[in-house]
């Protein structure tokens, strides 16, 4: 895929400053959670992992939950994002056997890694093209991007497959998921779940604490199953619904439209330790002594 196209300049303008910052932390992610928690799911070595090494038909919401707030302080650590990423790499060392199927798999493959790090990018890319007013240009579309591609590196795993610009990303992004992605067990039960009533929150370290009571209330994790599984199908790129006969109708899609159009005329209007999540808040904090 050629060199990368990111540098030393873009890590160290990894901050404040960087788009990275702006919308990898924003808590809209949340809407964008299932979409990304299918994503990885679909990955062959990654569902294997995590079927083998998680309580994931328990709490299939956990790993991501235990996970995110290790994942943004890669981003909003400040002097110790680059340890934090480390930590979250050698979490991951003792993630490898075999699959059902007898290909062998570790969670620290390069290839695998960055795929379970490219939902992440997308993830931050979408939170401003679904869930934002503004909207980027091709220019702050490679610079995401590449600030993503820094992100990375602080994991301390090989670059080896990682696209050098945001076509290149693309076209790898368009690759696994017509070639590599698969329906499986971990898939089929998420899908399933999407119609339930959505677990309890009140434990979560990665929700914001003012929205923990709320979130926790039975009746509104009844009613937000339909919108968190309109938002988290919407979300899968339509080759992939397509390739697994995923249903989504022209109502689904009107849902969607409102939900995401709601949400960028509304968001701002919340209190910043709403609108962050926690160890994106306390990045803001820390470099600035606010969050914008």
């Amino acid at each position: 895929m050629g060199a990368l196209a990111a540098d030393a300049t873009v890590e160290e303008r990894l901050g404040p400053s960087s788009l990275l910052w702006r919308y990898a932390g924003d808590t809209r992610i949340a809407f964008l959670g299932g979409t990304i928690g299918l994503l990885q799911l679909m990955h062959p070595a990654i569902a294997a992992g995590v079927l083998e090494h998680s309580n994931f038909f328990e709490d299939p919401a956990d790993r991501v939950f235990r996970s995110l707030p290790r994942i943004l302080g890669a981003v909003y650590d400040g002097d110790a994002a680059a340890e934090t990423g480390l930590q979250v790499r050698d979490f991951h060392r003792s993630i490898r056997g075999v699959d059902p199927v007898g290909r062998r798999y570790h969670a620290l493959d390069p290839a695998t890694f960055w795929w379970a790090h490219a939902t992440f990018q997308f993830m931050a890319e979408q939170v401003v093209d679904r869930f934002d007013r503004h909207r980027l240009t091709d220019a702050e579309r490679e610079q995401l991007y590449q600030e993503g591609v820094a992100w990375y590196r602080r994991y301390g795993v090989s670059e080896r497959p990682v696209p050098a610009d945001r076509m290149a990303f693309q076209a790898e992004w368009d690759r696994i998921c017509t070639e590599v992605l698969e329906m499986n067990d971990a898939v089929r039960f998420v899908l399933d779940t999407l119609h339930a009533p959505l677990p309890p929150m009140r434990d979560r370290a990665a929700m914001p604490s003012l929205l923990r009571p709320v979130a926790d209330h039975p009746v509104v994790r009844r009613l937000l199953a339909r919108p968190s599984r309109i938002a988290a199908i919407g979300g899968l790129p339509a080759s992939v619904r397509e390739r697994f006969d995923i249903r989504w109708t022209a109502a689904d899609q009107v849902q969607l439209d409102v939900i995401e159009r709601t949400v960028a005329l509304t968001w701002r209007r919340l209190p910043p330790t709403v609108r962050w999540q926690p160890r994106a808040y306390e990045g803001w904090q820390r470099e600035l002594g606010v969050a914008p």
